[in-house]
């Protein structure tokens, strides 16, 4: 059988009709890599994690219009959506589609060729349908929204069955501070999956990511995720990390407190931390709801690469692990803005209104913002001023004209920010 290296055309006929092959034998949980390129191996690894069977991938999950309305309106895409229309125009050209999404693979905006829109449509490539891998298995924009790089998925490569008639690019977009936002596709026949196609969503990206580093915008993860959650890292030493967990969002908030309180949280503590202050009658309701999440989240982290060991009376972690808050915390302790900043680009869990959330997401932006007017070099000041918190505090602005280099273009940016906000 000739090697995979004979096949660097992922379209190519023969490589093709090895991988449908190989796709057969995933219903016995067995990946063929002789016949599959590696990053499609890989990703066929992930999705049978996630999924028990291909055959049991036929459609996205979508979310209501309402709520796609609200990404749409508020993600930073929609300053540079009339950029990218014309940056893709050439593939619509073509017989080709494009689409963005947000960073949880819900597809914001579908354009393009009507008749390859018409056959997209009957595999929920759609407005607000969900296409990352948890979703919908393999294909291009899932696969870039894992692992943060570019991506080509074709044909019978798809995890899903139902898209193998697809050829698909994509590429992730980066906030200025390094942050994925979302990413661009280009879906449709195999012309989706050539050089020129690659070449073309690259050339976009570099675009808008170079106006997005000049110009300001709200960047809470409010703007482009349903359930942004935290980094959750375990560690038994000061660099070793064991994977990543994603958690839904109530047990988001718990192991945010368990970890911001080392010694522990009784039952009503933590009931409090998440739901405040109740009524005498209803806090045996929430306390039976905590104890509830406190189980469901055991099961969980028991699947993690290296097992979380919560105990009881009070709750508290005995593994360690470091959320985004704490490490931004610590390196703030040490004076390291720079990597404050990237663990946390985004506020804290900016979704949740448990008062306890919402009391250590106040105390990191207030010891952040600190540190930053202390001591920020310029290139730090401008990745804070990125922030949420940032986009009316005149201070920091004028700190900006003060310490930005007398040539700098970013000078312009911050001139302009603040007449707007002085007037």
């Amino acid at each position: 059988m000739s090697t995979l290296a004979h096949y660097p055309n992922p379209a190519d006929e023969t490589y093709q009709r090895a991988v449908a092959t190989a796709h057969q034998q995933l219903e016995h949980s067995i990946i063929d890599t002789s016949r599959v390129r590696p990053p499609v191996s890989d990703s066929w690894r992930r999705c049978l994690d996630l999924h028990s069977s291909p055959e049991r991938v036929t459609a996205p999950a979508t979310i209501p219009d309402d709520t796609l309305a609200r990404y749409r309106t508020t993600h930073p895409f929609t300053q540079v959506l009339p950029i990218v229309e014309k940056l893709l125009a050439p593939a619509h050209e073509v017989g080709l589609i494009t689409a963005i999404s947000n960073t949880e693979g819900h597809l914001l905006w579908v354009d393009g060729a009507r008749q390859t829109r018409t056959q997209a449509e009957t595999i929920g490539f759609i407005p607000g349908a969900d296409w990352s891998e948890q979703s919908m298995g393999t294909s291009a924009p899932g696969a870039t929204l894992t692992t943060g790089a570019p991506s080509q998925v074709a044909g019978a490569e798809h995890f899903s069955q139902s898209v193998h008639e697809f050829y698909c690019s994509a590429i992730p977009l980066r906030h200025p501070s390094g942050g994925i936002l979302g990413m661009l596709d280009v879906t449709g026949s195999p012309t989706a999956v050539t050089p020129l196609a690659r070449a073309m969503l690259t050339n976009a990206a570099n675009i808008v990511e170079e106006f997005w580093a000049t110009h300001t915008f709200p960047t809470t993860d409010t703007c482009f995720s349903s359930t942004p959650l935290p980094l959750i890292e375990v560690a038994h030493g000061p660099e070793t990390k064991f994977g990543q967990l994603r958690l839904a969002a109530r047990h988001a908030e718990v192991l945010t407190l368990l970890d911001w309180y080392p010694q522990g949280l009784s039952a009503a503590q933590l009931a409090q931390e998440l739901f405040g202050e109740v009524a005498f009658d209803d806090n045996q309701a929430r306390l039976t709801t905590v104890r509830a999440e406190i189980s469901r989240l055991r099961k969980i982290i028991n699947l993690a690469p290296e097992p979380i060991e919560l105990h009881s009376q009070p709750y508290r972690l005995e593994t360690k692990i470091t959320t985004d808050v704490t490490a931004a915390m610590r390196a703030l302790d040490r004076g390291d803005i720079a990597t404050a900043l990237q663990h946390a680009p985004h506020d804290v869990l900016p979704f949740s209104t448990a008062p306890g959330i919402v009391d250590i997401r106040h105390q990191l932006a207030a010891t952040l913002r600190e540190a930053v007017l202390a001591d920020a070099t310029p290139e730090e000041l401008w990745v804070y001023l990125g922030r949420h918190q940032a986009v009316e505090d005149i201070e920091a602005w004028r700190l900006a004209l003060q310490i930005l280099p007398p040539h700098s273009p970013r000078r312009a940016v911050v001139t302009a920010t603040l007449q707007r906000l002085m007037q």
